[in-house]
This record gives C-alpha cells, structure tokens and sequence, in this order.
C-alpha cells in the first residue's frame, strides 16, 4: 500500500518523520530532480556479510536452525 503525506520543512530544514516512520534506519538517496528516496536499512559488520555471500555457509546455518534436536547450552 503506498501512503502520501505533505510534509514542510522547520525552520532548520528538517521534518519529523515519526508519525510515518516504520524503522530505524534508512538509506536516503538524492535524485537528480529533487526527489528524495527513504529505504530501510541494516547495518551489517564485515564478517555478516561476508557470512551472508557464502552460500555454504548459509546453508550451514539454515540446517541448524531448522533442526528439531535442541542441544544442551554450553556453561562455562
């Protein structure tokens, strides 16, 4: 569903986007006629995403965590 709202700059050229807002972050982009495109984001680390570009590892993990058997937690 695609919602459009009027929103006006304050006087310090900001607006407040939390009564439409749905996330955290956001990746904004500045189009060449003015428009400006708000997608949510993730911060990933180095290591997430290399994790992430690794199908053998993503299939690891699927695996796992599809697994009925629940393992005891390791104490320590």
């Amino acid at each position: 569903m695609t919602t459009t709202t009027f929103m006006t700059l304050d006087s310090r050229k900001r607006i407040n986007l939390a009564s439409i807002a749905t996330r955290d972050s956001y990746r904004v982009t500045r189009e060449p006629n003015g428009r400006i495109v708000l997608e949510p984001a993730v911060v990933l680390t180095e290591d997430e995403l290399q994790v992430l570009g690794d199908a053998t590892i993503r299939k690891v993990v699927n695996e796992a965590s599809q697994s009925t058997e629940r393992r005891p937690r390791r104490r320590l």
